[in-house]
């Protein structure tokens, strides 16, 4: 019982800095949302309840900044689009947790790098669900799926080159395979 609570601040700081590096980073890049790659840091370092709690919580932050400071419009079409978008960020953390299961004796970079496919295809099938619900159409676009696809690989390797940082530190927050 103790090991719970004596690793649940640590578990939650770490996430909020998630969230706030995601969050900061995105403003000052103009980027999206690396969904993807929070999944999976997310999936490889907590376990799955509080990996979908910092997945909601780095989605929702975004929608915060979309609505209130880039002014998206308030319609039921985009208020879709953000839920749409947030069930993709869910099922992105789905297709990882089995992956990083299967693979928990190989190298962090492989499975890292395997969780990554899995937590992408599956956002970008719900994201077409969603896509064919709302407009009535669903369009594979290459050039935008492989933008998506390069702005979270980029950010996986960069969160990932950090959690090697904090592992060198004796800091005992969560990471990637060591889960919290």
């Amino acid at each position: 019982m103790s090991f719970v609570s004596s690793q649940a601040p640590r578990a939650g700081l770490w996430s909020a800095g998630l969230v706030v590096l995601v969050m900061g980073g995105c403003l000052i890049f103009a980027c999206l949302e690396p969904l993807v790659a929070v999944a999976v840091i997310a999936a490889g370092a907590l376990p799955m309840g509080r990996a979908a709690l910092l997945v909601a919580a780095v989605w929702l932050a975004g929608q915060a900044v979309g609505f209130g400071l880039h002014d998206y419009p308030r319609d039921p079409r985009t208020i879709a689009w953000g839920f749409g978008l947030g069930a993709a960020a869910l099922a992105a953390l789905a297709g990882a947790v089995p992956v990083l299961r299967a693979t928990a004796d190989k190298p962090l970079w492989l499975r890292a790098g395997l969780a990554f496919v899995a937590g992408f295809v599956a956002n970008q099938l719900v994201i077409l669900g969603v896509e064919q619900a709302i407009t009535g159409a669903c369009e594979v676009r290459p050039g935008v799926v492989s933008l998506v696809g390069a702005i979270n690989a980029g950010w996986l390797a960069g969160l990932l080159a950090l959690d090697a940082v904090l592992r060198r530190t004796s800091l005992p927050l969560p990471a990637f395979g060591r889960p919290a």
